[in-house]
């Protein structure tokens, strides 16, 4: 193997993420891991095999995930030179999870061409997928399958989540490598694989799996657009608040008042609820007299063990805001944190960082409490930021909610394509579980998603104003409710197993 494979490979994955938002350019989606399978075919070594898909992740995550630096950078304090080193160190780390494609690959080297291209090959992929996403936490990120949200192949997600997407991707990947190598037959049996994945899709499509479980609700959803970098600090705490609460006036935005939910983005309120009454108490006379649901987000403080919840609090009706702060009622937060961000592993060993780059003062505490919240008479499953790209971890506050709810602060990566990537992935998850999906952002992007992953209502980014639309609440279970990855995966290890054991079989 030389060194121009490995080139080859790096400028493969990092091409990768030309396909995902915001430019969406779909033929890399298929032509990346095809390179990537064309250079396994080639026999070669294990290790070789190994350094292949790492330099191919390398280029994947450094393309498509390099926006961390603007978050260590600008809002973290590091110099250009720190933040870069620990955006390549992460990128270096973060590709390793591609060993596994590397590793999987070298056991099928005695398979037929075809067989590995069109069975072994995309069943490697998704299980490298799968476990990238929940070991050490997980990072879920540049799915293949979230490119094809707007695709025919995206109708798969409701039976097998992405997944079950990315798999039709390295599919089809495999089958316009055997285009270019394959035998008359094998051609024939590659483009008959992808007529009938696509024809598929379409047919799924006609399908709708969910159904609407009352009258369309009218919502609204405040984009603050609050700059990042005063956001944290106590000087502009009431500019900050003001900036939400200016865009409740009824004369600019009457939309809201007739709205009977109402959303603040996560950390609108840059504060703790037991300090932020002044603010909490106003808003809930406001829904009280508007008949109208608030959702706020904030920091919630468990007064008995001081552990403190990034949050959203519900108000309105005959909620007390009082009685939420001191029990928890009426709060969701979020779940699954996010190393090294929100949580820092022995921060008390590690304040002498705090020359080079700023560390908070306490980790913020996984909430164990429920996932769903009923608003506007509906019970809605919540999630904060991040906790959207986890397909499986999304369906546990499901079926019993009819709607979901996303609150983000993608103003940590101003000006980068963090916010049109996570938006995307957004739009899955509405399709993976037939349910509209109402994304509240600080700067943006902000979003009525309908049961079908479609863009109903949007704004752009940092531009503060309004979204306000009709979401209507939906009912019944989709297959990836009901089995998760529990029908995806056994497949993909079936599509790799069966093979391996009959031609060796064969070969005894």
């Amino acid at each position: 193997m030389s060194k121009f494979d490995y080139l080859l490979a790096l400028l493969a994955g990092a091409s990768t993420a030309l396909a995902f938002a915001p430019l969406a350019w779909l033929p890399f989606a298929f032509l990346a891991p095809a390179l990537l399978f064309w250079l396994n075919l080639k026999n070669i070594s294990l290790g070789q095999r190994l350094r292949l898909s790492w330099v191919f992740g390398v280029g994947l995550f450094a393309a498509g995930a390099h926006w961390i630096y603007v978050s260590i950078h600008f809002f973290g304090g590091a110099n250009a030179f720190i933040a870069a080193f620990m955006v390549l160190l992460f990128v270096v780390l973060i590709a390793l999870f591609l060993l596994v494609f590397g590793w999987l690959a070298s056991y099928c080297s005695h398979l037929p061409v075809a067989v590995r291209l069109l069975a072994a090959y995309p069943a490697i992929w998704v299980l490298t997928e799968w476990f990238r996403g929940w070991f050490l936490t997980g990072f879920p990120w540049l799915q293949l399958g979230i490119t094809q949200i707007d695709t025919w192949l995206a109708n798969y997600a409701p039976v097998t989540g992405v997944l079950g997407v990315s798999w039709l991707v390295a599919l089809g990947a495999g089958a316009l490598v055997l285009l270019v190598l394959g035998s008359m037959r094998d051609r024939i049996i590659a483009v008959s694989l992808v007529v009938v994945a696509v024809v598929g899709g379409f047919a799924l499509g006609q399908i709708r799996w969910t159904q609407p479980a009352g009258e369309p609700l009218y919502v609204s959803m405040l984009q603050g657009n609050v700059d990042q970098l005063t956001k944290w600090e106590p000087a502009f705490r009431n500019d900050n608040i003001q900036a939400y609460l200016d865009l409740m006036d009824p004369d600019r935005y009457p939309d809201v008042e007739r709205s009977h939910l109402v959303i603040w983005p996560e950390t609108a309120l840059a504060d703790y609820y037991p300090q932020a009454l002044d603010v909490m108490l106003p808003l809930q006379d406001w829904a009280r007299e508007a008949k109208a649901d608030l959702l706020v987000g904030g920091f919630h403080l468990n007064r008995d063990t001081e552990a403190v919840y990034n949050a959203v609090m519900a108000v309105g009706g005959e909620r007390d805001v009082e009685q939420s702060i001191a029990t928890g009622e009426n709060v969701y937060a979020k779940k699954h944190l996010v190393p090294f961000s929100e949580y820092i592993p022995l921060l008390k060993y590690l304040r002498f960082l705090e020359s080079i780059i700023r560390l908070p003062y306490d980790n913020v505490t996984a909430w164990e409490g429920g996932d769903n919240l009923v608003l506007a008479g509906q019970p809605m499953r919540m999630s904060v930021c991040y906790e959207d790209v986890y397909g499986e971890e999304i369906i546990r506050g499901l079926p019993e909610a009819t709607m979901l709810v996303n609150v983000s602060n993608d103003g940590w990566f101003t000006g980068s394509i963090e916010p049109a990537q996570h938006a995307e992935i957004a739009r899955m998850r509405a399709l993976e579980t037939g349910r509209f999906l109402l994304r509240a952002t600080n700067n943006g992007v902000s979003t009525i998603i309908n049961e079908k992953g479609k863009v109903m209502k949007t704004a752009p980014p940092y531009v503060a104003t309004v979204i306000s639309g009709y979401a209507v609440p939906m009912q019944g279970v989709t297959p990836f409710i009901k089995m998760g990855n529990w029908l995806i995966i056994p497949l993909m290890l079936a599509m790799l197993g069966i093979p391996l054991v009959l031609v060796r079989g064969k070969l005894r």
